[in-house]
């Protein structure tokens, strides 16, 4: 089967992590035997600097069809008509170069929005299906601001299927917009992820994710050096970049005077999986996830998980893969932290592993997929 991946963007020297999930779907179906191609549309400001205009590439055995437009934030009516205006060029260069494919599959209502928009879905003689999987972190109660309401309504209504990542995700969609979902979560790469341990002395917990207020970063390094008065061998390394350096970089300078935590920066994929093989276990306080790939991919390294209440991985994770805080108060945090270690090494961390790969692997997300588009003929 022909699919045409629509994505926000492709992995590259300058943004590595940019349309990672959909480049790692995009290899798993097409090792799966299907003929696939992206298309990407980045519709950033011109402050993130990259040439702008339609790009033709081959990303990891995949055909990837770019297409670079400054816009950035906009009036919401505006970055309406700009999205259809460009997903309309995206497509006929798609077509003109690979031909019309069988099914469309969306990654985020804002692209789905533009290709109902463009109305290029039924401009043959047969309308295309398309398949839309939402996993849009700023799609949680209280926080959904009208642009993503408007794609949401307009690109959900539009599809044949859509899916979310999460069951978490998946009830506000129920919910807010009326739509049937289903619940196929982000693939992991657990090869990579899947490595030879070799630990560090101590007890050592990573965490991975960018620095903002809702990773929870503060709070974490703050129960971490309240546990560590009581465990001399407890350290935290914490590996990502964001705004809420500075004010972390404050915290430690003030309360963490034995250098108990290291903020390693932005690290790419292969550089946290040889972090996660070096840790005993992976903690991250976030408040709110759609899905939370980091904690899958700790758990395709084999590390126990030290989570929130937070939405999405409590789909996945249990008893025999982590510990979750019971809330967000200073005295749950510091409580799950002493909890998971102490129980850090009654983890079995090949069965995590064996979990991760069950749930996550590119294979069974292929199967997943594969039975859905074969469901929309």
């Amino acid at each position: 089967m022909y699919v045409l991946i629509v994505a926000r963007g492709v992995p590259g020297p300058s943004d590595p992590l940019r349309g990672v999930f959909e480049l790692d779907q995009a290899k798993a179906l097409q090792d799966a035997g299907h003929r696939v191609v992206i298309a990407a549309l980045d519709a950033r400001s011109v402050r993130r600097r990259r040439p702008m205009g339609m790009h033709l590439s081959t990303v990891d055995g995949v055909d990837v069809v770019r297409l670079d437009v400054p816009l950035g934030r906009v009036p919401v009516g505006i970055d309406h008509a700009v999205h259809a205006r460009a997903m309309t060029r995206l497509w006929r260069a798609v077509v003109d170069r690979y031909g019309t494919p069988e099914v469309v599959h969306a990654h985020f209502s804002h692209y789905a929005a533009a290709l109902v928009r463009s109305g290029v879905l039924s401009a043959g003689s047969r309308r295309i299906p398309m398949v839309v999987t939402e996993h849009d972190s700023h799609l949680r109660p209280g926080h959904i601001d009208r642009l993503r309401d408007e794609n949401c309504r307009v690109g959900l209504a539009g599809a044949d299927r859509v899916l979310a990542v999460s069951g978490a995700l998946a009830r506000i969609l129920v919910e807010r917009y009326g739509v049937d979902v289903a619940v196929v979560p982000d693939v992991v790469d657990v090869e990579l992820f899947d490595r030879p341990a070799h630990p560090r002395p101590g007890i050592n917990l990573l965490s991975v994710g960018n620095l903002i207020e809702r990773k929870g970063m503060a709070d974490l390094c703050r129960a971490v050096l309240r546990v560590a008065e009581g465990e001399p061998g407890l350290s935290l390394r914490i590996a990502g970049q964001g705004p809420a350096r500075p004010e972390l970089e404050r915290l430690l300078a003030a309360e963490d005077p034995r250098g108990r935590v290291t903020l390693l920066g932005a690290l790419d994929r292969e550089q946290v999986a040889e972090e996660m093989a070096g840790a005993d276990g992976f903690a991250l306080f976030s408040r709110w996830e759609t899905f939370g790939v980091v904690y899958a991919e700790a758990m395709a390294a084999g590390l126990p998980v030290l989570a929130t209440p937070c939405g999405g991985p409590e789909g996945f994770l249990g008893p025999g893969t982590a510990v979750v805080a019971r809330g967000f108060a200073d005295q749950d945090l510091t409580a799950a932290v002493a909890d998971f270690v102490d129980r850090l090494a009654s983890f079995d961390r090949g069965l995590i592993r064996t979990t991760a790969r069950r749930k996550f692997a590119p294979a069974a997300l292929a199967r997943d997929l594969t039975e859905v588009y074969q469901g929309l003929s």
